[in-house]
């Protein structure tokens, strides 16, 4: 009983001596978020490209401090241009976008980005801070398909197992720093259906922060591989690929790599970075803020480009392959 009552004397000691702490978090103003990819040879026409501008919100203002357009969270009213530049950054062309209510984006239907060209963005909002952001489009990436082998079937329903496996041979530009994302899709043309596929590769280019959730061991098998030419830098990289049919019917498939800037590459490793911790419900890791290359705002505008290639045998006995 006397120890008890230590106890509780102590604990109520404790307790008198707590001061009541007031701590004020400052608030960030609001600021323009854009988010606009520039795929080259593509319209900007709300499907493939456009930009996309809203506003941000303290992390502790509910979501009723965003601007909302028709219940979406965007700005309608925002003075979007995008200019194509020069070596020495002087203005090439100057393209006005409008607000399109089918996407809720900024389009000019005018607009095609060119690989190897670099593109400025400029966003004016009443009540914001202007903001504006400069990106390349890098040069189309050049590879080919060796060694190819069919070893499943396309045309059977029921069938999902390995469809193929090739060697895809990089051809890497040596005065770049160059970036990678590779996806497959299969495709059934009387359906209009486009699916993508799951591959698996074996290689220490693709062990990155961005495959992370996809990678067992020494080997990566997902839909969406991203990698870089930091291990293989100016020269011919072959990488070993299985690929892997879903259930259906289809006719073709295509292999469809992409170049990304440097810019686009980092946002996304943030943004996986970002999503990997939103899902931790402990909370035990430093917060992740998305890297942004959109100057007094936040969010990116990123060039990218693509090469594919269509195994297509009905219409190519031969060997299968076209290029577009």
């Amino acid at each position: 009983m006397k120890r008890l009552s230590i106890l509780l004397c102590t604990f109520l000691f404790i307790a008198s001596c707590e001061d009541s702490l007031n701590v004020k978090i400052p608030v960030e103003n609001s600021k323009l978020s854009v988010t606009s990819y520039l795929h080259a040879d593509d319209y900007f026409d709300g499907q493939n490209s456009s930009v996309y501008v809203s506003n941000s919100i303290s992390a502790l203002a509910s979501t009723d401090s965003y601007v909302y357009t028709d219940s979406i969270p965007v700005i309608n009213n925002a003075t979007v241009s995008i200019y194509e530049t020069n070596e020495l950054q002087e203005n090439v062309a100057s393209y006005l976008l409008e607000f399109d209510y089918d996407c809720y984006c900024y389009i000019n239907t005018e607009l095609s980005p060119k690989q190897n060209t670099t593109y400025r963005l400029e966003v004016e909002a009443d009540g914001y801070p202007n903001v504006y952001a400069v990106d390349k489009v890098p040069a189309k990436p050049s590879y080919e398909i060796t060694n190819f082998e069919l070893l499943g079937y396309l045309d059977k329903k029921s069938y999902d197992g390995e469809l193929s496996q090739f060697n895809l041979v990089v051809n890497d530009d040596p005065n770049a720093q160059n970036f990678y994302q590779l996806k497959i899709y299969i495709v059934n043309t009387s359906g209009a259906k486009v699916r993508s596929c799951y591959y698996s590769i074996s290689d220490p280019s693709f062990l990155n922060s961005l495959n992370n959730n996809h990678v067992s061991g020494d080997n990566y098998t997902g839909r969406n591989g991203y990698f870089t030419d930091e291990l293989f830098n100016g020269t011919s990289k072959s990488f070993f690929i299985q690929h892997f049919k879903p259930k259906g019917v289809f006719d073709h498939f295509y292999i469809e790599l992409r170049a990304l800037s440097k810019d686009l590459y980092v946002f996304n490793e943030t943004k996986k970075d970002q999503n990997r911790d939103s899902n931790n419900p402990l909370f035990v890791s430093e917060p992740i803020f998305l890297d942004s290359n959109i100057e007094n705002g936040y969010g990116i505008f990123g060039g990218k480009s693509a090469s594919n290639k269509a195994y297509i045998p009905t219409y190519f006995p031969n060997n299968g392959w076209m290029s577009y």
